[in-house]
Order: C-alpha cells, then structure tokens, then sequence
C-alpha cells in the first residue's frame, strides 16, 4: 500500500477522509476580514504602499516615545518652579487692586451661568519688555464645557477687542500686543461662565452635593498681586439649597487660610458675600471660593467629548491591542492555518522517499518525542557505538518528563532539520500587510501606551492610581501575545500537507499493524512507532526494549536531567521564600506593636477639628443575676470644635476592644452633641473599634458631647483568674484631641463596680502601664477606692497643668489608659477565651525562626551526605538551607522590627539564624567538590 492513487478526484476505498476544521464563527468571521483587507491592499499597492504603513507605524512609534522621554504636556508646576517665580516677581507685569466679582444666575431652564466681572491694574516695571496683557480662563471642568463668552474688555478706560485664542482646556485673552506697556494700565474683563457647578460628596458625612468652586486667579496666573477682593452675588433664593455656608480663602503652597462667607445683609435679595485682602500674594497663588448646594439645584449637562478623550483615550491602545489579540489568534486558526492537500489518507507501510526521522518529526510536530525518535533511529544504524547507546537510553529516560520539557522543545525548534523543512518548502513563513500591521501596530501600540502611563504619571490626580500601570503591564503582555503568535505562525505548505497526510497513513498502518507490541529495538519502524506515540508511553516502550535488548539501565543515567525529585526540590526553595514574603508582606506579626489611635486614624476625613479640654469617661462594670458581666460606659466631652475647615470636622473615637485574641464586644449606643442625638457609624480599623458622627454642617464654637458605648463581654479567662481589661484611652489619645487652638486640659477616669464585685479584687489589678510596644507590662497599684453600699469606684482626676509633677496621674499619651483588674475565678459566669486560631497565629513568630532554622541544619547535613556529583541529595543541600536562610531574614524583619534589644524574641530568631548560616556554608563548600559532570 503506497502511493498509487495520487488522483484526489476519486477516493480508493480503503482511505480515511479527512475532515476540514471546523473554525467558530467568530475566528471564520475575523478571518475573513483579514483576507478581504489583505486583498485589498494587495490590489491597491504594492512596495509603497506597503512602506507607507510601515512609515505610519513608525511615526505612532515616535509619538509614543517622544511621550515617554520628552517634555511632559501640562506638566504641573513644582515646589521649585513656584518658589523661583516669587523670587523673581517683578520678572513681569503685577496685578495691583485685583478684584473679582462673580453674579450666579440660574436660567429658566435650571442652569448656571455665572457672569464674572474682573478689575485690576497691570503695573509694567522698567526692566519689564512686554507688550501683551494676557488672562487665561478654563474652559473645561470636571468634565464639561464652561463655554467662555467674553461680553467686554477695557484697558486705560477704552474699550478694546482682545484676541481670543482656545485650546481643548483653556481660553486666552490677550490685551495690546502693540508697543511695550509701560507704567500703570487699568484693565477691566467681562465674561460668562456656564455650568460652574459639579456633583461632589462631603468627605466627611459623604453627603452628596452640587458645589461651586472656584480659583479666582484661574489655571494660569504667573503675576504678584498687591491687593485682592472678591464678591460673590447670589440670588436669595439658592440660599435654602445651601448645604454648608460658603468659605473662601488665600493659598500659595504649604501657606493658606480660609474664612466663612457671610453675607453683607441677610435680608437682601440677592445675599452679597464679600471678602478682601490687603496681603501682597506671590505668582502663582490661590484665591478661591466655594459654595455647596443640595444636589439637584441646577441642571447639569452632559459630559464633553473632551472628557470622554481624556478618560478613555489612555486605554485606546490597550484596546486596540486586546482586539489585535483576538485578530492575531484568528488569523492564526484560519489565514496563516496550514494548506489543504487531499482530502483523504490511505495506510502507508513505507516512509516517504527521500524524507528522515528528524524532518517528518517537524511536519508531524512531535515535540516530545522527537529526540528520541531520532536517537533511536541513529542508533538503529549503529547499535554497536557506546555513545550512540548512551544517547538513546538518556533520551528514552526524559521522554515525558517534566525536566525535558524545556531541552526537547529547544532540540525541536533548533536542529538542522527545522530548517530543512523551508528549505523544501514544506513549510512558509507568512508575509504581507497584514503581518506586518501585526508586528508594527504590537510595538507601536505599547510605546504609546508607555508613554501615556508616563505622561499620566505627572498629574496629581493619578499619583496615586494603580490603573496606569496595570494598563501598561497589560499592554506589554498583549503585545507580547501578539508577537508570539505573529512570529511563530509556519503553516504547511500544500507540499507539507501532503507530506503530513503519508505520516498520517503512516500511523494508521502501525496502528492496524499492532507495532508497538511486536517491534523488535532494531526494526526500522520503531522510530516512527516512538514518533505517534505521547512522549512517556514512548519512553517507557522503548526502556521495556533496552533491558531485553540487554542494555544496563545506569547506561542511562544522566547527572545533568532535571527529574522530578530535582525539580520539586528547586520549586520547595522558591515556595519557602515566597511564602515568607508573602507573610511579611501581607500580614502584621502578633509581636509587632500595634497601632496608636493616629495609626488608626490615618486617612480617615472629618477626625481633626474636635479639641476636646475636659472629658469625664465614667464606666459601670455589673453582673446580672446569672453572673454574665457587662459594661456601660458613658464619655462626657467638653469640645471646641473649628471652623472653615476643607471637610466637616466629626465626633471620632477609637477604642482597643480586642484584648489578647477576646472579642470584647463593643457597641456604640448612641451619641449626642448639646443633647441632640446625631447620626454616627461604626466600623472597624485595623483590629480596632471606630465610630465616627455623620454631622453634615459645620458647627463651629464649644459643644457638649456624649458617647455611650457597651462592653458585652468584658471578662476574660486568666490563669486562675478572671480579667476585666478596659482601655479608656488608646496610646496617641491626645493628638486627635488637639487643634491649634485648644487641646486637652482635664481627664478624669472612674469605673464603678456594683453588686459586691469590687469584693473579690485580687492585688495584681492596677492601672494599665502598657504601650503598643509592651503590651505585657504589669499595672501600677490601683491605690485608694472608694466603697460604698456594695459599690466598689475606682477613679482619677488629672489635669495637664500638673504633667511632670510628683503625683501627677496624668495620662501618658504614649501609653493605654485604663483598668487592668482581676477576680477570683467563678466570680463571673461567662468569661471569654482566645480561639485556637489565635493561639497559634501568637505563636508563629516564635516558632517560625527556629523551624526553619532546624530545617535548614537538617537538610544541609542530610545533603552533604551525597554520594553522587550530582543529584537529588546534593540539590537538597545547596538548595533548601539558603532558601531558609532568605526566608529567615525576612521574617526576622517580620517578627522583630520593633523589638529591643533585650526583648525575648531576638534570641530565639537570631540564634537558628546563626546556626543556618553556618551549616549552609559547609554544606555548599564541601558539594561544591562534587559540582564536576563529565
């Protein structure tokens, strides 16, 4: 049965039809496509054409990397362009008298339009050559149009038609540009200003709301100014939507300060509110207002078209790329597929004329047997070469291993005999327009993706944004899909495909035939059985003939494969490190100090503004009838609360209600300011408890404040003992407390313990004395208490004036302050203990250290034991103790970055540390000896 019937119009009996791919629509659809423009292009061009797409890809390159090496578009001023402008501010023209005032009118279909009117002086000092009065307006905010309408312009008293010159974000009016201005010129702009407003959230309350704000000076103001006001104009029927009253203020870098708006008359229509400035201010100073309304009160447009450029144009060519994914994958599957010969096969008992081994192992793609298909077959030839021997009996031992995974796709992609396959034009790269758009359009599209990410870098706004690196990231990953797949596309030649469909009828005859079961080592079908087969059943096929053709198995070994053992033990050293990073990366050690209150507090809006000078925190510990203790707790605070500040200030409170593991099981109550209940939150930070107000207005001036809060379980199981461990006030108490006008002056502290619980006090209760650094450190003496009928109080009463002095309890804003008391046990009914959970996260890092600081000794005697030069043994020793070493160092960072020195834990992480270094360099010191292969 050879080739006899080559005649594809009549099918011998005997054939197989081959069925033709069945593509998805979407690939047929793409693909289809592709062919269509491929056509096109073809029929429209040539060479030049062809050129000129490679010109436009260039030149999409070189905008990407001019964005990514050159100037920055829009670069915001730094600290040091500003500060060098005010050295140098008679360098131009100054703004002397500026005045703004700002009418806001809403139209009769809801929107705002705010019609500006603009005074000052334009002094020219001698050295100054200019001969322009430049005055630059936004024209785009918060992702709208303000759509500037000049009505009129003056200089010297005249009226004057300045040039008007636009830009996507900015609109420029340029006064003279004549001869040099000299002296002093009166200057007088009015325009319009539409759709001020925007939606935008209270921080604090995260109250919605529209908000008007304003910088006076505009986005480009380069101009000392030696005096300043600003009028704000408001119909008096928008001061009903007012959802805080209106602030403005001066700022120049770290340097501001800000005021509420009151208006001139409060029974005027329209409300007046005016501010001014006797202040000199540097170039490139603020001066803005702002004034918030409930949401809804002036109809607002659409986003612009320039909004959806600059949210969306960054992604273009990400997706443009993602889409180049899915083209690149369908052209794959469908253009660049291999071509089609007959559409039928017969059995082959002979291999084609004039073809080898290694060449069908390429047209036939077998990547895992390829190398032993060949080994064997050069064997064949010579069985009586010991080398030849060694070869075939180490390639029979990687076939279908993982450790082979890598060599045998290198011998496939890289043997003489892939290249054989061009050159007999069995195979073909593929060429045209559309290739090319793959490879140009991937490295262009992800310079240009590059060199946004580094543009957006620049804006304040996207600092601290992940998503323009991920996109990036992203983008180098499709291009890098979409090169794999361009640049690795060979499909068969009609050739090629022939030459496929014998190796088809090849196999199907070794099939029928039962080959693999009644082939000798040395028949010439071997190596084409070995070829069909999957690479670990062709290996172990021809090990099982080896050993009866009666070759050694140690024949062959081979000291340099990668097994599994090898391979496992590489891979337990990277899960070592890996999983140590990750611990200290992700986690926080039980023996790391725990946060303070400003730790806590950190990035939470409204918890700076509320000074509080007196607070009376009163506790009441008592136990029901069925012995269940409970806590009630009431905080009374005296505060001075600020004014004008960017968000509302709050009521915030943080307490430690988990003590060692127990979940005390705070709850707020509730909380009142001036007797009025307000609305608050709790939540949990950082393994604390939280609860913050929701005031949605400023309420400036002194306030009375209460907080009740409850300790459902507040008793924990001790050694023979019962706890009751109470923080009043976490370490960094004060800070929260304080503003620039007041800070605490008085604390008093007393618990209240009731139905004879105070009886049962044993002598190691006392006041807490711990810190996040030393959470273990012993109570001071409670000192005197108070009894009266069956009550027990405990209390103190500090004021700051007496800190430092003898006798002073007040309290350290670097400790805890509160109660640390303990009870005979059964004096409760219901105490708390730690889950099992936190009893061994508690103790991780004292175990961590010295588990694997055993392993690595073990492992690094275990290894210097190896008989073998190299091996599973060896690997062991110069692997896994410095993998542990690595781990080591960084959970010592993990587990005692805040120790001192003589804290406990450092001897237990330091000592196996030391130990592992030790063995680790024996044990790569006497391996190395044996690291020799031949």
């Amino acid at each position: 049965m050879t080739d006899a019937f080559d005649d594809e119009r009549s099918t011998p009996p005997e054939a197989t039809r081959i069925d033709p791919p069945r593509h998805t629509p979407l690939w047929a659809f793409l693909s289809r496509l592709m062919l269509r423009l491929e056509a096109w292009l073809r029929s429209h061009g040539g060479r030049r054409l062809r050129t000129g797409i490679r010109v436009f890809w260039a030149a999409v390159t070189a905008v990407g990397i001019l964005l990514l090496v050159g100037p920055v578009i829009n670069a915001p001023l730094t600290f040091d362009d500003i500060t060098s402008s005010a050295k140098d501010a008679a360098g131009t023209w100054i703004a002397k008298d500026f005045s703004a005032e700002y009418h806001v009118q809403q139209g009769e279909d809801g929107r705002l339009v705010v019609a500006v009117t603009e005074r000052f002086t334009a002094v020219f000092p001698d050295d100054v050559d200019e001969n322009t009065i430049e005055r630059v307006v936004a024209s785009q905010y918060e992702g709208h149009d303000l759509a500037p309408l000049l009505r009129e312009a003056r200089m010297d008293d005249r009226a004057v038609a300045p040039r008007v010159t636009a830009t996507p974000t900015r609109t420029t009016y340029s006064i003279g540009g004549g001869e040099r201005l000299t002296g002093s010129h009166p200057v007088e702009l009015r325009y319009d200003l539409h759709d001020l407003a925007f939606d935008d959230r209270e921080l604090s309350s995260e109250l919605p709301y529209q908000v008007v704000k304003w910088d006076v000076f505009g986005p480009e103001w380069p101009h000392a100014v030696s005096s300043s006001s600003l009028r704000v104009i408001v119909p008096g029927g928008l001061e009903s939507a007012f959802v805080r009253q209106p602030a403005a203020g001066l700022s120049w870098l770290l340097v501001g300060g800000s005021t509420t708006m009151e208006p001139e008359d409060a029974a005027s229509d329209p409300l007046i509110y005016e501010i001014t400035n006797d202040q000199n201010i540097p170039p490139h100073g603020s001066f803005w207002f702002t004034f918030r309304f409930e949401p809804g009160t002036f109809a607002m447009p659409g986003p612009s078209a320039l909004f959806f450029v600059q949210a969306f144009g960054p992604f273009v060519p990400l997706l443009l790329l993602a889409a180049g994914v899915l083209f690149a994958f369908a052209a794959r599957a469908v253009a660049w597929a291999d071509e089609r010969g007959r559409a039928w096969f017969v059995p082959e008992s002979q291999p084609r004329p004039q073809s080898s081994v290694a060449l069908d192992a390429r047209l036939w793609g077998a990547r895992g047997t390829a190398a032993l298909a060949e080994a064997l077959d050069a064997w064949r030839r010579n069985p009586s070469n010991p080398l030849l021997t060694r070869r075939l009996a180490r390639a029979a031992h990687r076939a279908g291993r993982w450790g082979d995974v890598f060599s045998a796709r290198r011998s496939f992609r890289f043997s003489s005999a892939w290249r054989e396959q061009f050159e007999r034009e069995l195979r073909t790269i593929p060429r045209g327009f559309v290739r090319d758009a793959f490879l140009g359009g991937g490295f262009a599209l992800v310079v240009l993706q590059l060199g946004l990410t580094r543009q957006l870098s620049y804006q304040s706004a996207l600092t601290v944004e992940w998503w323009p690196r991920a996109a990036a990231a992203v983008a180098i990953a499709l291009a890098g899909v979409i090169f794999a797949v361009a640049l690795s596309a060979r499909p068969l030649t009609r050739a090629g495909a022939r030459a496929r469909e014998h190796l088809l009828g090849q196999r199907l005859y070794l099939e029928r035939t039962i080959a693999a079961e009644r082939t000798p080592l040395r028949s010439p079908e071997l190596p084409y059985v070995v070829l069909f087969e999957r690479p670990r059943a062709a290996g172990r096929l021809v090990r099982e003939l080896l050993e009866r053709e009666g070759i050694d198995r140690r024949t062959g070994a081979d000291p340099a494969f990668f097994g599994r053992g090898r391979i496992v033990v590489r891979a337990l050293a990277l899960a070592i490190v890996g999983g140590a990073l990750a611990l200290a990366f992700l986690t926080t050690a039980p023996t790391s100090a725990a946060p303070d209150e400003t730790a806590v507090l950190d990035g939470v809006e409204g918890d700076y503004g509320v000074a509080v000078t007196d607070a009376d925190i009163a506790a009441t510990l008592s136990r029901n009838d069925d012995g269940v203790g409970r806590m009630e707790v009431v905080e009374t605070l005296k505060a001075e609360v600020s004014g004008n500040l960017r968000t509302v200030p709050q009521v915030t409170r943080v307490w430690r209600d988990v003590v060692d593991g127990r979940d005390q099981g705070l709850t707020v109550e509730s909380i009142t300011v001036d007797g009025e209940a307000v609305p608050f939150e709790q939540t949990r930070r950082l393994g604390h408890a939280v609860v913050q107000t929701r005031l949605t207005d400023d309420w400036s001036g002194e306030h009375d404040v209460e907080v009740r809060y409850a300790l459902e379980r507040p008793v924990a199981a001790g050694e023979d003992t019962e706890r009751v461990t109470w923080t009043a006030l976490m370490a960094g108490w004060s800070w929260p407390w304080t503003t620039v006008d007041a800070e605490p002056e008085r604390v008093r502290i007393a618990l209240t313990l009731t139905d004879g619980v105070g009886e049962g006090l044993t002598s190691d209760s006392g006041w807490l004395d711990s810190t996040p650094y030393r959470p273990d450190s012993p109570p001071e003496p409670l000192g005197d208490t108070v009894q009266h009928a069956g009550q027990t109080v405990i209390s103190l009463d500090a004021r700051a004036a007496d800190e430092g002095t003898s006798g002073s309890r007040w309290p350290s804003s670097s400790s805890y302050a509160g109660l640390d008391l303990a009870f005979p046990a059964g004096t409760f009914s219901s105490v708390t203990t730690p889950g099992l959970g936190h009893t061994v996260w508690t103790a991780l890092p004292w175990v961590a250290g010295p588990v694997l600081g055993a392993a690595a000794v073990v492992l690094g005697l275990v290894g210097m034991g190896a008989r073998t030069r190299v091996g599973v043994r060896r690997d062991v020793a110069r692997w896994l103790p410095p993998s542990t070493i690595v781990a080591q160092v960084v959970l010592i960072g993990w587990a005692a970055g805040d120790a001192a020195s003589e804290d406990a834990i450092l001897p237990v992480v330091l000592i196996p540390f030391a130990l592992s270094v030790l063995v680790a360099i024996i044990a790569y010191v006497r391996t190395r000896r044996r690291g020799i292969v031949t």
